[in-house]
């Protein structure tokens, strides 16, 4: 919703879609505000993310995981935005409705992405449909048409809502559920560390050598992190599967 209201307000004025987004920002403030706070405080200390990938370092797979999706993310946030409307003469209106054709159905497969992973395993949602994003990352720089890349685009939102919530099941797969807490929050650094490389990679890559260089920049890493980790992802999703059959078979 955000890329689809952006684009319209960004057609009334430059800086009016900041001025919208910080009315919504401080509106939630407000919200928040109301509601009391159990938290103990402090936020996640860099030394807690620390701990937890020395005492799982299982964990790493799903963080770097994380930290390309995002990547990919930023990529389009930004560098994606300005190659639709320089490739394909897009105002802003219609660039922020061409960024919802990825992020649409990237949010709405999730649930039934997530519910498939926990029947057939983490491996094939994670790894095959890493490479189907990235395959598809690469496939919209090669575009020829606004209509080609405009399909494409669904098709990248379709392969990230198969890999999101798989990879954040492989965090609740390795460690207790006392500590899933502290492990999603380590998860969320990594993906916003990767967020903002997303932002400076897609921008230095496309100033230096072109829209096409940064996609195959992106989807590249995407494809290379499937392909790395493929092994890691198989031994996490398999051995976790065995003992949860295991654990059954004791109860009965």
């Amino acid at each position: 919703m955000g890329s689809i209201a952006g684009g319209q307000l960004a057609s009334v004025g430059p800086l009016v879609p900041i001025y919208g987004g910080g009315a919504l920002l401080a509106g939630a403030a407000v919200l928040a505000a109301t509601i009391p706070d159990r938290g103990a405080g402090g936020g996640l200390p860099v030394s807690i993310v620390i701990d937890r990938v020395r005492s799982y370092p299982s964990l790493l797979v799903p963080f770097a995981f994380g930290f390309i999706d995002r990547l990919t993310a930023g990529f389009f946030a930004l560098a994606g935005v300005a190659y639709f409307r320089d490739a394909f003469g897009l105002d802003p209106a219609q660039a922020g409705l061409t960024l919802a054709l990825f992020f649409a159905p990237f949010a709405l497969f999730q649930y039934p992405a997530g519910s498939l992973s926990d029947r057939i395993g983490r491996f094939v949602p994670v790894v095959v449909g890493s490479i189907l994003y990235g395959i598809s990352i690469i496939a919209v720089g090669l575009a020829p048409t606004y209509t080609a890349a405009a399909g494409l685009m669904v098709v990248v939102g379709l392969a990230g809502a198969l890999v999101s919530p798989a990879t954040m099941a492989l965090v609740t797969d390795i460690v207790p559920a006392t500590e899933h807490g502290a492990a999603m929050g380590g998860f969320n650094v990594f993906g916003s560390l990767g967020m903002f490389a997303g932002f400076l990679i897609g921008g230095t890559v496309t100033d230096l050598y072109g829209y096409l260089a940064a996609f195959l920049a992106s989807g590249g890493l995407e494809l290379a992190i499937a392909l790395l980790a493929s092994r890691a992802v198989y031994r996490i999703s398999f051995s976790d599967r065995a003992q949860s059959h295991a654990g059954f078979v004791e109860e009965m």
